[in-house]
């Protein structure tokens, strides 16, 4: 009778040997399949499946596939109705394919041959994705970019006004740009990553202005004026009233801003344009670099007033002058005595200046008063103020009988400023606004012995 048992147990040895014998077929095949030279299945570049393919396959297929789905060769750069086109060749874009490629390449590779498989089997299940990097030059971007900032900032410049033969004309103002050069590489570059090829708006800081047009428009009529005479004699003197007069032609205050006379004319140097001519130091002329400014100041100071603005720094000269009655001149020294007011009206308003042979004119432009009002000017001698008598100084050196003044004498005066305010003809108020003091001026000859003796 046959051994049941030995049968049995050799069925079962057999059948054991033939389940190896397959199961390492299966896994030869599965090593033959999943270590070779191809790329594992389940691995994507981009949206591309490069399953199976060799190296050179998968980097034609995947250019193929971005080549389609990006076929832009440039982009466009934008900012207002400007436009620069850059092309990708310029600044050497290109797509890194072959290092996703070789990173695909290696997945799956390491380990024994039993890791090998297990990962390539559990990649063909669950599958993994790889992105395409880009590469481009920066040096050659930001010079691209520089060209642009070359041609694009401009430099805020405000609008400005003249008064023509009894006309207003206007320039609108510019708006100043200006292209920073490391943000827009940082917004382009983030651009260039995520293949964004199409128009780019730069960034541009852009800076108003302080005067714009929309707020100048209105002015279009005198609504001071005011004139002094001068002698044309003096070249020198002559020359810094033309001068002083330039530098605040045209200027424009807008409601609420504060004007100095001594900003505005700059120092008084030869280097800054001025001549020496004879300015009044310690009641005396004596020459003095700037020498004729202040007939500017005081002229402009009636302008002022007559417009009805606020002034809020002003001191009258030592001595009474030629050019303009006491109580109505303002000095200044660019050390420490200046001439300021404010536009205290709710509109802005032009300095306009002209020298017409001999005459200084200084108009304030503006709109309309609503109000209709005019101003005038009125001053008040209250006292009048003897000088000593004169020095008299011998000098050896003159001729017999001969006598020079050096020093004319000067009654000091003391004196009260007042505006007046109408509306259509009627007074509506009179409000005193300095009252100045002007010392006595003590007169100096030079005489002769002779001369002296007699006197």
């Amino acid at each position: 009778m046959p051994d049941i048992k030995n049968k049995s147990w050799i069925k079962i040895v057999y059948g054991g040997a033939i389940t190896v014998i397959v199961l390492s077929v299966a896994l030869l095949v599965l090593a033959y399949i999943y270590t070779g030279d191809t790329l594992r299945k389940g691995i994507l570049i981009e949206q591309t499946d490069i399953s199976w393919l060799s190296r050179t396959e998968a980097k034609d297929l995947v250019a193929q596939s971005i080549s389609s789905k990006y076929p832009s060769e440039d982009f466009t750069l934008t900012y207002g109705d400007r436009q620069w086109v850059l092309k990708l060749t310029e600044i050497n874009y290109k797509y890194l394919i072959d290092d996703a490629v070789e990173q695909a390449y290696l997945i799956g590779r390491t380990g024994s041959i039993f890791s090998k498989v297990y990962n390539s089997l559990l990649l063909s299940f669950k599958g993994i994705r790889i992105n395409v990097g880009v590469d481009y030059d920066r040096v050659k971007l930001q010079s691209f970019i520089k060209k642009i900032k070359s041609e694009c900032d401009t430099i805020a410049k405000n609008a400005e006004m003249a008064y023509i033969k009894g006309a207003t004309e206007f320039k609108h103002e510019n708006i100043g740009r200006s292209l920073d050069i490391d943000r827009n590489t940082e917004l382009i570059e983030n651009h260039l990553r995520k293949r964004e090829f199409g128009k780019i708006g730069l960034l541009v800081d852009e800076q108003k202005p302080h005067i714009v047009y929309e707020e100048i428009k209105e002015i279009d009529r005198v609504i001071s004026h005011f004139s002094t005479e001068f002698s044309t004699g003096d070249v020198n003197r002559s020359d810094n009233i033309r001068l002083a007069c330039s530098r605040i032609d045209n200027r424009i205050l807008l409601p609420g801003e504060e004007f100095s006379m001594n900003q505005a004319l700059g120092p008084r140097t030869l280097e800054n344009g001025y001549k020496e001519a004879p300015i009044i130091l310690k009641n005396e002329l004596v020459s003095g670099t700037g020498g004729g400014v202040c007939q500017v100041s005081s002229t402009l100071y009636n302008a002022v007033l007559l417009a009805g603005l606020k002034v809020t720094d002003r001191t009258h000269h030592s001595i009474p002058l030629t050019y303009i009655s006491p109580g109505r001149d303002a000095t200044i020294n660019e050390d420490s005595i200046d001439f300021r007011f404010i536009n205290s009206l709710d509109y802005p308003i032009c300095l306009q200046t002209d020298v017409n042979g001999r005459t200084l004119n200084i108009r304030i432009l503006g709109r309309k008063d609503v109000d209709d009002r005019t101003f005038k000017l009125k001053t008040e001698t209250i006292a009048v103020y003897p000088p000593e008598p004169d020095e008299v100084v011998v000098d050896h050196s003159l001729q017999y009988g001969e006598r020079i003044v050096e020093r004319k004498a000067i009654k000091g005066v003391r004196v009260i400023l007042y505006r007046e305010i109408y509306k259509n003809g009627t007074l509506l108020w009179k409000e005193q606004l300095t009252e100045d003091y002007y010392k006595p001026v003590r007169g100096k000859v030079r005489v002769s012995d002779f001369l002296f003796d007699v006197y």
